[in-house]
């Protein structure tokens, strides 16, 4: 059963390695390794953030994945006051090779109304990507004597680096609609799209041959639709990436319960509460649970697996916790999740 789990643990891995970045379902945090253009996309927006992430650690090694960043509106000068700026870090580390990838990058967005209620965003990221990986748990074909394994006996494979370091770039761009009224009442809609690893970074481990990243392109919509006279919101989504032949498509609902419009509201502090369904395509149902108070959000989400790989065991799945703190303009006709 171990070799089993280990052999799964090998596809899974090389799957993530190959084919597609890190992602997260709570994408209010991580929305910079959405589209650099969404950084200070909120006007005169202050926030800060940790994510984390664990998934498959039935299968005798973990996969955790952690990030945290933060992301402003500049206001120092009239030029200024349309440009954003989002930093992001994360690291993720994977399987029984002890596969780590680290990211650290910048976003600078600028931000121009095309109209009262339409805005127009454009944003640059540009950062580091590294991956390291450990040799101590790898085994090979050539280490087989034909009656058992020899960790002495010499792999014949090559590999002259464990560590990757490579400049990353990437392009994003946002159109958004905003037509709350003074009561905070409306609907606000975002289209973007954006795309990561321009350079297409080489990340091989080997002087053998070559491993490009692929370029990955996503396109987001999302929008929050408020219920008149009530403290209802609906924030439906969706998020389409592609990476060489990898695709993924998240499908997004949440109920949004703006305590602040409370008609019968007590002396409690709390501001907002949400639940949401989420559906990532052929691989995982999510459901998602969070509150926001002083300004502090704090959300819950749990994978369900529902691909082939859940045949194997009906506990596969994934949870995320993140914390977020948000100060705000009091001009902002907004909502703290978009």
């Amino acid at each position: 059963m171990k070799t089993i789990k280990i052999i799964i643990s090998i596809i899974l891995l090389a799957q993530i390695v190959n084919s597609q970045d890190l992602h997260y379902v709570q994408q209010d945090i991580t929305k910079t390794l959405i589209n650099p253009s969404y950084a200070g996309i909120n006007s005169e927006e202050f926030s800060a953030g940790i994510i984390y992430r664990d998934q498959w650690n039935q299968y005798g090694q973990t996969y955790k994945t952690y990030g945290l960043g933060g992301e402003l509106r500049l206001k120092n000068s009239a030029f200024l006051k349309n440009v954003g700026i989002g930093l992001w870090f994360d690291r993720d580390n994977a399987g029984i090779m002890q596969i780590a990838t680290n990211q650290l990058g910048v976003s600078i967005a600028y931000h121009t109304k095309l109209a009262t209620q339409h805005q127009f965003s454009a944003g640059i990221y540009a950062g580091m990507l590294n991956k390291t990986l450990s040799n101590s748990e790898m085994q090979w074909e050539s280490q087989y004597n034909g009656m058992y394994y020899d960790a002495n006996a010499n792999s014949n494979e090559t590999i002259n680096k464990y560590t990757q370091t490579k400049p990353d770039v990437g392009v994003g761009g946002n159109y958004k609609f905003n037509n709350k009224n003074n009561k905070g009442y409306g609907q606000i809609y975002q289209l973007g799209v954006s795309a990561y690893h321009l350079n297409k970074p080489d990340m091989s481990y080997t002087s053998i041959n070559v491993d490009p990243l692929y370029i990955r392109t996503v396109i987001n919509a999302k929008s929050i639709i408020d219920i008149p006279g009530s403290m209802v919101s609906i924030n439906p989504a969706i998020t389409y990436m592609m990476q060489g032949p990898s695709k993924e498509m998240l499908l997004s609902l949440r109920g949004i319960f703006d305590l602040s419009k409370s008609k019968n509201r007590s002396e409690s502090n709390l501001q907002l509460l949400w639940a949401g369904v989420h559906y990532r395509a052929k691989d995982a149902a999510v459901l998602e649970l969070g509150m926001q108070t002083f300004n502090v959000a704090v959300s819950f989400s749990y994978d369900w697996t529902v691909s082939s790989l859940s045949f194997t065991d009906n506990r596969t799945g994934a949870f995320e916790i993140s914390i977020k703190y948000t100060k705000r303009d009091s001009k902002y006709k907004g909502n703290s999740l978009l």
